[in-house]
């Protein structure tokens, strides 16, 4: 009986080696991530326009060319620097900004699919926002 307990105390040991090498092993990651909670979205030929709220509970704006979402891998050797998770979720609308060794990398949408919800807006098509959409990286608020 001693032995059994000696054999369960070595694996309980070993296995709080593993858990905390893992552990050690994650905080070194090239990435760091921000969620942002999204007040409402307004689509534009050119991209999206962001509302969200800042860390201060004001409201920023964002803006998100579609060109972010067409580039592909093989593409000017460039990876996309936008996704869109389309869905019904009760958390959605918010997006996730990645940076890799402290610079931009690509930005999530989780946007509602349902286009008639309060989530989504309407902007004045007329309206030129193309000195807003011609970026390379999103300016952001915290």
């Amino acid at each position: 009986m001693r032995r059994s307990i000696l054999k369960k105390g070595t694996l309980l040991v070993l296995c709080l080696f593993l858990v905390v090498g893992i552990g050690l092993y994650a905080l070194d990651s090239e990435y760091y991530a921000r969620t942002i909670y999204i007040e409402k979205v307004y689509p534009h030929q050119l991209g999206y326009k962001i509302l969200y709220t800042t860390s201060k509970l004001d409201i920023a704006e964002a803006y998100i060319p579609h060109k972010w979402f067409s580039q592909s891998a093989s593409k000017d050797g460039k990876l996309a620097k936008g996704e869109i998770q389309w869905g019904d979720d009760p958390s959605y609308p918010y997006m996730m900004i990645f940076w890799k060794n402290g610079k931009f990398s690509h930005v999530r949408l989780f946007l509602k699919k349902n286009m008639h919800d309060i989530s989504w807006g309407s902007l004045n098509p007329t309206q030129d926002l193309t000195d807003k959409f011609n970026i390379e990286e999103p300016s952001l608020e915290f």
